[in-house]
């Protein structure tokens, strides 16, 4: 198993900027060799280089190589790291080694020259070292990654070829992938399900992080791995499509994924989250047929939301979004596919706001907005005086259990509900795609909530 990720190649390469990014992404230490040589010197590498010369500083290198060599990690190592076949011996024995090769010119657009950087004090002395060491990188790396491109993308590139060592599906059971993926309540939910109906697989169902890029790798492995199906939550739903092998009407429809049954090493994609919030929805007695629907974002789950109403003959159907050409995509996209209804686009701004607000009978919270984890809120609730009395809240954010949205509204006088009862149903309808088999859904969902309920997670 793989348990480190080291960057090599010229400074100035992008090693530490990529490489942090990189850590982030998968949620690894990241440790930088240049850095650690300098806290062990207790000086600078200038001084090192002054006061010692290169051969102390190789030595004190080599030392640091061979320590963090044994910790997972994501590792930016110094320009002459490759000087010596010990430090590469280290670092392939448990890692995977990636030459980040960027173009001189490019690195002499970005790189200035001064004294903190001993060997790069000219345009000169980097093509020279150029040409010494690319040999050298080459040999050492099991892949290459042409960085001359922008960071974001060149991170992208970083992580669909570190995903290929970093991430692993499961040999078997159920999974869900996610990024970020630490707050999902997943696990929790399916494994609750099984065990009551007397599947003895709940503890293979797995939580793993996926970043943004990486699903190429991830599905190739799913597809060989013996994982019989996962369940895909932001921000893939729709990113996952093109990797499928088959996407059933409904998600198709609304382009969006949340379930893939893998079965012979071919994946099926489903959306259980339509009808799964629908499902809540009628548990507190409510229903989109003949209703005024606000969805607030334009969004994956936004899109799946705008159909579902649109399909059950909701009355109208308005979208606000910070974007408004997302909204107004989404709408001309529900138009176009479902006969007879209309849906109107905003922009999400106080007045629309307070406006759409005015007329509903369902406002749905359909962005990321309150979530724990998120670092975002609405900057007014406002717009929540304009609701009608009898005006349902329904924010799809399920931790916090209660969000400040719902917090608001229900003090206001409103019925409220969170995102949780969407995720047990979806759960529910995901595990019979799973089974094969339908389940007694109703049982379920208070045997769920139950469990939920005693461990503090539902909504209080």
């Amino acid at each position: 198993m793989i348990r480190l990720v080291a960057l090599i190649g010229l400074s100035g390469s992008g090693k530490s900027s990529l490489g942090q990014a990189l850590a982030e992404r998968f949620s690894m230490p990241f440790l930088d060799t240049d850095l650690l040589v300098e806290e062990r010197a207790g000086m600078p590498i200038r001084r090192i280089f002054e006061l010692r010369g290169e051969e102390f500083f190789r030595d004190l290198e080599t030392r640091v190589v061979r320590e963090i060599a044994e910790r997972p990690a994501i590792i930016a190592t110094g320009g002459g790291v490759v000087l010596r076949q010990e430090n590469i011996q280290a670092l392939r024995q448990n890692g995977f080694v990636i030459f980040l090769d960027r173009p001189v010119e490019r690195i002499l657009e970005n790189v200035r020259y001064d004294k903190s950087r001993p060997l790069l004090s000219s345009p000169e002395k980097l093509r020279e070292m150029e040409q010494e060491r690319r040999a050298l990188y080459q040999e050492a790396a099991h892949a290459t990654l042409r960085n001359n491109a922008d960071l974001e993308e060149g991170v992208d590139k970083l992580v669909e070829l570190a995903a290929d060592v970093l991430i692993e599906a499961p040999s078997s059971g159920y999974s869900v992938i996610g990024y970020p993926i630490e707050h999902t309540l997943s696990p929790v939910i399916h494994g609750t399900i099984f065990d009551a109906i007397g599947i003895s697989i709940s503890s293979s169902y797995s939580a793993i992080r996926v970043p943004r890029g990486a699903l190429r790798s991830f599905t190739e492995k799913a597809r060989v791995s013996g994982l019989r199906g996962f369940n895909v939550t932001l921000p893939h739903k729709r990113d996952i499509i093109p990797f499928l092998d088959a996407v059933d009407d409904e998600a198709r429809l609304c382009g969006a994924v949340n379930t893939v049954v893998v079965d012979g090493g071919r994946l099926s994609g489903f959306n259980t989250d339509m009808e799964g919030l629908l499902a809540s929805l009628r548990d507190n007695g409510h229903e989109y047929r003949n209703r005024n629907v606000v969805i607030l974002g334009a969004g994956g789950a936004s899109r799946g939301v705008v159909f579902k109403a649109a399909l059950e003959k909701a009355a109208k159907i308005v979208i606000l979004s910070r974007r408004r050409e997302k909204a107004e995509e989404i709408a001309s996209e529900v138009e176009r596919a479902v006969a007879g209804c209309h849906v109107r686009a905003c922009r999400l701004l106080p007045d629309a706001l307070a406006e759409a607000a005015g007329e509903a009978d369902i406002l749905i919270n359909a962005t990321p907005m309150g979530m724990i984890g998120i670092g975002e809120d609405f900057s007014s609730l406002e717009f929540l005086r304009s609701l009608p009395r009898d005006a349902l809240v329904c924010d799809l954010v399920y931790d916090p259990p209660l969000t400040n949205l719902l917090r608001e509204a229900w003090a206001l006088g409103h019925a409220v509900q969170n995102g949780l009862g969407m995720l047990v149903h979806q759960a529910i309808l995901a595990d019979e795609l799973f089974l094969g088999r339908q389940l007694d859904r109703s049982s379920l969902y208070q045997t769920v909530y139950t469990k939920l309920s005693n461990e503090g997670l539902t909504q209080q």
